[in-house]
Parts: structure tokens; sequence; C-alpha cells
């Protein structure tokens, strides 16, 4: 199976990469409840000038969620309890097996997701880390979920490592910025 490469992809490989980006994103995921694949997303979208508004971050959750729930998370439920029996050779080259698929599942995720958001405008003028904060921000919101002050830091975090050259300072004011805002 092949699923074609998106700038989406691409972008997230390069990113997921970079020095705390992985970390930040697993504990977004295992401790908040959030889908990695969308934190990229919004990122992705941010990098490219492109904000979502509540609605948009609302049907990105919807695109893919089943997918997600249904497929990915029990690859990777799988993946890890398979971890534990690190001694069994076998075991460990169906782990990696079970990796692999995990993987093309999350590929086929940001392809969905991708296809998803393809036609939102974009303002390239615009601060990429700003926007990619508001968007984090409406994420989470579309989530119900009330930004406390473990999960904000743990946004600074990834956005910090995601926009190096970025102060804190704004990444925490951004952030903090109420999630109906439209002013971007």
């Amino acid at each position: 199976m092949s699923v074609p490469d998106t700038p989406f992809w691409s972008f997230s490989v390069s990113i997921y990469g970079r020095d705390a980006v992985a970390a930040e994103c697993l504990t977004l995921q295992d401790r908040f409840g959030l889908d990695v694949n969308i934190l990229l997303l919004c990122c992705w979208l941010g990098s490219q000038g492109t904000a979502l508004d509540q609605a948009q971050a609302t049907h990105v959750i919807e695109a893919t969620g089943d997918w997600a729930s249904s497929v990915v998370a029990p690859l990777r439920t799988i993946r890890r309890r398979l971890k534990q029996d690190t001694h069994d050779e076998s075991i460990a080259v169906f782990r990696k097996e079970i990796a692999a698929l995990e993987l093309a599942a999350e590929k086929i995720q940001q392809t969905r997701l991708f296809d998803a958001v393809g036609t939102l405008p974009a303002d390239p003028a615009a601060s990429p880390m700003r926007i990619s904060a508001r968007n984090l921000a409406r994420y989470v919101s579309a989530q119900n979920r009330q930004p406390d002050s473990a999960l904000r830091d743990s946004l600074v975090k990834l956005l910090r490592a995601a926009f190096p050259d970025a102060p804190e300072i704004d990444i925490v004011s951004f952030l903090a910025e109420p999630a109906s805002d439209q002013t971007i």
C-alpha cells in the first residue's frame, strides 16, 4: 500500500523530528487526549498562514475521529503492549511490523485531514506561530477542554519546539487569546 505524500505529511515528518516536538505531542496525546495528527495540522496550517475557525476545528476532528479511534489508536495500543516483550525477538519483529502499520494508518489520517482543509484560504503575511497558537487553542476548545495550566504549558512547549525563534512571551500571549476571537 502506498499513500502519496502531501505537503502536510512532509511538514509533519520534518517537525516531529525536532527536539522536544515528539515528546510534547505524545504528552498532549497521552495526558490530555489530543490527537497528534491534528496538533501537527494546527501547526502546519499556521506555517501556511491558514487559520481555523471553531467550525473548521470541529470539522477536522469529525473528518478523521472515527479512523483515529478505530484504527490508529488500536494499532498504537498493540504496539505499546508489545514493547513489554522486548526479550522475544519474534515479538520485536512483529512489533516493528505493527509500528509500520500504525505509521501507514496515521499517514491515511493525515491525507484525510489535508483533504478536509485543502480549500481554506491562507494569508502568507500572517505570523505562522500566532496562527498556529490560535489553531491549537481552537482545536482544544472544539474538544470542549478548558486549558488548565498543565495543558497550556504543554502547548507552549510544543510551539516553542516548533517555532524555536519565537519569543515565549508571544507564544503564551497568543495561546491566552479567547478561542472564539476571530482576529488574527
